[in-house]
């Protein structure tokens, strides 16, 4: 930790924590909000930026991206303080999809969370876990990782279902990105819309639509004719905006576009956004700008939130327990959720009437209440107040291996972690997708 009496190192290191390696909208988007918001409430604070594989995904450029810790052998950090910011980052097990990492190293979530609590319970550095989520909602958590989290300098989940899977012992906190609109002026997020609006659009007299192919089951022309419904009844021209760049959104959003021009709708009604608007804080400023969202994606339907705009959150196989509707609820938003696609236009038209003014002004109220008791935690320096023993760290990498017990899905994560290093196998995999995308609309 910091020398207090070397006045020539910044006030306060701090690194952020997170899943910076995917090129989705919301991970990239937890740095800029956090430094953001820290920035105003720490002077002098100093960043550093950690994730599971070391690198920056193409959608934000914050510095370079440092290692976490592969095995707890190593486990070392020069920072004061880490953040592990947001996300679905709470779990044990090994994966076959995003992050597939050999067996004989930590999974992803044990890089994310384990390690840091480790370095905590050391005394190494403060580890501050803030309004994160947990993924497989339906499936019971381990009691040995709420056992560990206790470890942690302070914990905060993002959800009562989080928080109710963790033993309800650690309090829900609200998603910081809902204070995102506060970030900028409202001209200058509009200048950085207009940077990528289509000629014929118009601040505030468009409709976003968005879907990732994960959320599809043959239903993608279902899907266009809900969004046709919306824009026709809001009489606005539709941009497709991709957001979660990893799952091939820009593709699938143009076979949207060829369906919904098919069924009727003029070409110029209905534009993709430009491939140079990926950056996170362009995204931001389109779907901010636009007259409403239509989304699968989370951390779109919190920006629409935060701009006080008319939305539809389709919240796929999570439904009502599901990230969505819990992440909202603790923000104080019971609407803008579609169970179904069919349901997704009266969704939309249903949070037209809703008092968004109020709700926007509250989640970021609430969200910033939260962020104000972490950046005053983080002033006070409070070290380690006990040790991780031996015997729990192993009894939670025992669970991190459960996954690689199974031989024939080890073998899969194996042959899929080397595809991945061959673009023909990469390609191979994408044409499988997008196949999937393409049959459901026959």
């Amino acid at each position: 930790m910091q020398d207090q009496n070397n006045t020539s190192q910044p006030a306060k290191r701090i690194g952020l924590v997170g899943t910076f390696d995917v090129a989705n909208y919301g991970d990239c988007l937890f740095p800029y909000v956090y430094m953001h918001l820290l920035q105003e409430r720490i002077p002098g604070v100093d960043f550093s930026f950690y994730s599971p594989m070391a690198q920056s995904a193409g959608i934000m450029d914050y510095g370079p991206i440092r290692p976490l810790p592969s095995k707890l052998t190593n486990v070392d950090f020069p920072e004061d303080a880490l953040i592990l910011c947001g996300g679905e980052t709470i779990w044990l097990g090994h994966s076959a999809g995003t992050f597939n990492f050999p067996a004989a190293t930590l999974s992803a979530y044990a890089r994310l969370w384990l390690a840091p609590t480790l370095a905590a319970s050391q005394g190494i550095t403060d580890f501050y876990v803030h309004s994160v989520g947990m993924p497989n909602v339906h499936q019971d958590a381990p009691d040995e990782i709420g056992d560990a989290l206790s470890y942690a300098t302070a914990v905060s989940v993002r959800d009562a279902v989080t928080a109710a899977r963790l033993g309800g012992r650690f309090p829900v906190e609200v998603d910081p990105v809902f204070a995102l609109s506060t970030l900028k002026t409202s001209p200058e997020w509009a200048s950085e819309a207009l940077k990528w609006l289509p000629d014929n659009y118009e601040i505030g007299r468009y409709m976003v639509a968005h879907i990732s192919a994960p959320y599809l089951t043959n239903d993608l022309g279902e899907w266009c004719d809900q969004v046709a419904r919306a824009a026709k009844q809001m009489d606005v021209p539709v941009l497709l905006v991709p957001v979660c760049h990893f799952m091939d959104d820009r593709r699938t959003l143009q076979t949207a576009r060829e369906l919904l021009i098919h069924k009727g709708l003029d070409e110029s009604q209905i534009q993709l956004a430009p491939l140079e608007s990926k950056d996170i804080i362009s995204t931001a400023a389109i779907l901010g700008m636009s007259a409403g969202v239509i989304t699968s994606s989370l951390h779109a339907c919190v920006t629409a939130v935060s701009f006080g705009l008319p939305f539809a959150g389709y919240v796929g196989k999570g439904k009502a327990e599901g990230k969505h509707r819990q992440t909202l609820m603790a923000a104080g938003v019971d609407f803008g959720m579609a169970m179904t696609i069919p349901a997704i236009c009266d969704i939309f038209v249903e949070s037209v009437g809703q008092d968004r003014e109020n709700n926007r002004k509250a989640a970021i109220t609430t969200a910033l209440k939260a962020f104000d008791s972490l950046a005053q935690s983080l002033e006070r320096q409070k070290g380690p107040t006990k040790s991780l023993s031996q015997d729990t760290v192993e009894k939670l990498l025992l669970l991190d291996l459960v996954p690689t017990k199974n031989w024939r899905a080890e073998l899969k994560r194996t042959i899929l972690r080397w595809a991945k290093k061959s673009d023909v196998c990469a390609k191979i995999l994408n044409a499988r997708v997008q196949a999937r995308v393409r049959r459901s609309i026959l």
